[in-house]
């Protein structure tokens, strides 16, 4: 009997193994997810195709306005941005801002001249802006960086100055959960670099990507460090300049938001002041109506 019972759940479990997943109904929710899955996997496609057009067209347009020296420049920018995009790209974007700029000018002045004179700035501005709006988002992705960093280097400091033999990658593991979203990106390409080579290396590295004056003293510092020499002195020192940059840069915030606290006063007084104004006119006038 208990032989039987084993071989009848020998032959269900075969038939589940084997036969049931051929014959399985499919549930609704299960169909909807795949649904769901294919359209996000066709969506996907579809955007992909897109931007393979776009570079497509963006290579061969752009090409006699490309430079090789703007192209790197361009292409270090949007590496260090995390922009999926290609230098030719951006060019096409300013191409494409200067022929818009060109056309609306160009029905400016046949209704005005003046205006035709005033709307020929977009041309210059389709030119500046796409460069330019990167190089803000480089710069102030470097300041985002430079303000983060004290922190860093005080954990930094703080571990070499209490014991010598200290791994930086593990200083650095140990901060990334502290760091901002800009530096946290800096650090984690820095324990790549850790990983693909070694930690001199990583600080080369960090030296060209982000070139702040204290950051590269960092970097050497640590070189220095890594080659065994004991520089807690010297790392005191630098600790003490970023100590007060970073006390010259909160009194730079408070400043800033103290004027901008000011324009918004002298803002609502200046409205109230044509409020109370107005009022008073209209009030006039009424009156002067009345004995009219």
């Amino acid at each position: 009997m208990f032989a039987r019972w084993i071989a009848l759940a020998a032959i269900i479990f075969l038939i589940k193994q084997f036969l049931y997943p051929h014959f399985k109904i499919v549930t609704k929710k299960h169909r909807k997810q795949v649904r769901k899955y294919a359209k996000t996997q066709n969506e996907e496609e579809k955007k992909y195709r897109s931007r393979e057009k776009r570079r497509k067209i963006a290579r061969v347009v752009t090409k006699p306005f490309m430079s090789e020296q703007k192209a790197e420049e361009l292409s270090h920018l949007l590496v260090r941005l995390n922009k999926d995009r290609i230098p030719e790209e951006v060019i096409l974007d300013q191409i494409i801002i200067i022929v818009a700029g060109a056309l609306v000018a160009y029905v400016m002045f046949t209704a005005n001249l003046a205006l035709g004179l005033i709307s020929t700035l977009l041309i210059l501005l389709g030119w500046f802006a796409p460069v330019d709006e990167l190089r803000k988002e480089f710069e102030k992705k470097n300041t985002s960086i430079a303000l983060d960093f004290p922190e860093f280097y005080s954990m930094v400091f703080y571990q070499y100055s209490k014991a010598v033999n200290i791994f930086l990658s593990d200083v650095v593991r140990d901060y990334l959960p502290n760091a901002n979203e800009d530096l946290a990106d800096e650090l984690g390409v820095m324990l790549d670099n850790i990983n693909y080579a070694d930690e001199t290396y990583a600080l080369r590295q960090l030296k060209k990507r982000v070139p702040k004056h204290f950051i590269i003293k960092f970097c050497d510092l640590m070189e220095t460090r890594l080659r065994g020499y004991d520089n807690v002195s010297q790392m005191q020192y630098l600790k003490n300049d970023i100590d007060a940059f970073r006390i010259s840069e909160l009194e730079k915030e408070l400043a800033r938001r103290k004027r901008k606290n000011d324009m918004i006063q002298v803002t609502l007084i200046c409205v109230l002041v044509l409020y109370i104004t107005m009022y008073f006119i209209f009030t006039t006038l009424g009156a002067l109506r009345m004995f009219q």
